[in-house]
Order: C-alpha cells, then sequence, then structure tokens
C-alpha cells in the first residue's frame, strides 16, 4: 500500500484548478505542454514512494529512466477525467501491466462523481486503499499469482499477470504451463486449488539449473 500521496506547489495546484474549470476537458489533454512539469513530480514521487515495485505485478524494477515507467491512472483518464490529477488516483506502473489495464473499468459504481475514497468502491486492488497481500499471493512474482479474494482474481485477470512475459527478461513458457495458466482463470473451487498447485510446482522446477 502507498503510504504518501504525492504534493503538488501552490502553482500546480492553481494549474490544476484553472484546468478542472474549463469546457470540454478530456483525458487527451493529459499529454499536454502545460502539464510537463506536473507529470515529473508524479512520476518521480511515486517511483521511491513504491520502492521501484508495480503496485499490480510486484516486480522491483529498479530504473530511473522515465520511459521505463508509465503513470497509472487506476481510475482511467478518459472514463473520469475529473479525477486526472487526484493524488490517490495515481501512481507508477510497469508498461506490461498498465497496457494490460489500459482503460478498464474498475469501480463498482461507475456513475460516482466525487472520487471514491473507500476500498470497497473499487473492484481492482487498489495501490493506496488496499494491502495487496490480503487480496493476491505473488508466488513467483511476474510469474505466478494466486487469488486470494474476488478483489484479487479481478486484479489478476484485468492486468494480465499471468501473462509470464514482459516484465522480466526469461524464456517463453512451455506450452504446457501455458495451457494451464488459461484454464486456471476459468476454474473453481478444488479444481483451481489442483491447478494452482500443479503451476506452482512446475513453474518452481522450470526456474531450477
Amino acid at each position: 500500500m502507498i503510504d504518501n500521496e504525492v504534493e503538488y506547489s501552490e502553482e500546480q495546484i492553481q494549474l490544476i484548478t484553472q484546468y478542472l474549470e474549463r469546457e470540454n476537458i478530456s483525458g487527451d489533454d493529459w499529454g499536454n505542454e502545460e502539464f510537463n512539469e506536473i507529470r515529473g513530480v508524479i512520476k518521480n514521487h511515486y517511483k521511491i514512494e513504491q520502492g521501484y515495485k508495480c503496485p499490480y505485478c510486484t516486480v522491483v524494477y529498479p530504473v530511473n529512466h522515465g520511459m521505463a515507467w508509465d503513470i497509472e491512472h487506476i481510475v482511467a483518464k478518459d472514463k473520469k477525467v475529473q479525477f486526472m490529477f487526484e493524488p490517490r488516483n495515481l501512481c507508477v506502473a510497469c508498461k506490461d501491466c498498465n497496457a494490460a489495464k489500459s482503460s478498464k473499468e474498475v469501480l463498482t459504481n461507475p456513475t460516482r462523481v466525487r472520487f471514491p475514497k473507500n476500498s470497497r468502491d473499487y473492484k481492482i486492488v487498489h495501490p493506496h486503499f488496499d494491502e495487496y497481500s490480503e487480496h493476491i499471493s505473488a508466488v513467483v512474482p511476474g510469474e505466478f499469482y494466486r487469488p486470494l479474494t474476488e478483489k484479487g482474481e479481478f486484479t489478476i485477470i484485468t492486468c494480465r499477470l499471468l501473462r509470464f512475459y514482459g516484465v522480466v527478461q526469461r524464456e517463453q513458457p512451455e506450452q504446457e504451463i501455458n495451457d494451464l495458466a488459461k484454464v486456471l482463470i476459468n476454474s473453481e473451487g478444488a479444481a483451481r486449488r489442483v491447478i494452482e498447485d500443479e503451476l506452482v510446482r512446475r513453474i518452481t522446477a522450470k526456474r531450477k539449473p
């Protein structure tokens, strides 16, 4: 969970306030040159605050280059432009998780106008409001995750955490492992636990020299 949200300067707060008072604002405005400084402040703050760890896959990626990280809008800016600069709607995420999540709906009530401030308002594990370990067990970070709750399962599916590639360098998965991961998504109960255990066994064996 992120403990400290980004803080804006008085000048930045004024710019954001004036922007939100304009007519016809949209998520496309995020890349405007006038927000260059604010974007830099957001990215630098959350890289350090998160310990260079993606809040969804939990892979640590200690790279300072700005292009290595994406600023993540937990509620997509295209869906709720009024939350675009809300500090608790922001974090940084690895490019693969950010791309997989994209603009998917994460609110339990998509009609909300005011920013939701409670964990129960979100279908996804929220970097500011949730303890990750209560919802997901990262058995092999970057490779295999166990959902512990419905919210954890939603996050695993939404961010494609069983993707087996893209975060760290590794060989492509064996076809049998890949097939098991696909079956897992639609399995339940005892069958799910059996598949999870078998996936852990095969992934662990594959990692041994």
